[in-house]
């Protein structure tokens, strides 16, 4: 389903109560949540509603991406954003945070270490953002539908947006990133996108087929949701739901 939101806040709320809806229902929640800015109001309105939540004692987390060769104390890293999002705004467990290491000197054990992780804890609900090229994760456009966590090249705009994250010019050339197979065996999944300067390729995503864009392999299931706000869907035409 595709819901278009007046308002990036009101999408947050949206977000942040179907977060706390599945932190209550689901037996053991196992999250897997995006970094970067389009969620960072979704978790801080997550944050003030579980912060006194006993469930959170019940959540675990599991990564998505990480740049390699990245520290995850350095900021910039994937696990640096959620920590100063989300992590640091709750009282959760480190021991219950699952994360790519991207230093780590065994990058294809990183990428079992985690499969097994998600094999004994599926995960439960997963939210996604859609990066300026089309990508979930670091599942960049041209590459093979991705199956489980995998050594990725990052694209040349990746590597250009990511730039962002960082203070100072850093190099990335390389990402550790579950597959869209993982993604999508979720339980439940929203992709969220906001702002105008998405509203291309959320206009090739929805209406260009033979765009082959990662994203794509997310549309047409019943249990993943598209949450975009009016600025994002400014070039598409959709019954609101």
């Amino acid at each position: 389903m595709i819901r278009i939101f007046d308002s990036e806040e009101e999408l947050a709320n949206a977000i942040a109560d179907k977060m706390l809806e599945h932190l209550h229902n689901d037996v053991q929640p196992v999250f897997c949540l995006a970094s970067g800015s389009t969620p960072q109001i979704s978790y801080r309105k997550f944050a003030d509603r579980a912060r006194e939540e006993s469930r959170l004692k019940e959540l675990r987390i599991v990564s998505l991406d990480e740049w390699i060769g990245i520290d995850r104390s350095s900021e910039g890293s994937c696990y640096q954003m959620l920590n100063r999002d989300l992590f640091s705004h709750i009282p959760l467990n480190n021991a219950r945070i699952e994360f790519f290491e991207g230093t780590s000197a065994d990058l294809q054990q990183e990428c079992a270490r985690i499969d097994s992780f998600i094999e004994d804890h599926p995960i439960t609900f997963s939210l996604m953002g859609v990066g300026m090229n089309g990508h979930i994760g670091l599942n960049e456009p041209g590459y093979p539908v991705l199956s489980r966590s995998s050594l990725v090249d990052l694209s040349a705009t990746t590597r250009e947006v990511a730039q962002k994250y960082f203070h100072n010019c850093t190099v990335l050339d390389k990402g550790i990133t579950l597959g869209l197979g993982q993604v999508a065996a979720s339980e439940r999944v929203i992709v969220a996108i906001t702002g105008r300067h998405k509203a291309d390729i959320v206009k090739e995503l929805l209406t260009n087929p033979e765009a082959k864009l990662p994203a794509q392999e997310l549309l047409g299931h019943d249990h993943i949701d598209f949450y975009l706000n009016s600025e994002a869907a400014a070039y598409i035409e959709i019954d609101r739901k």
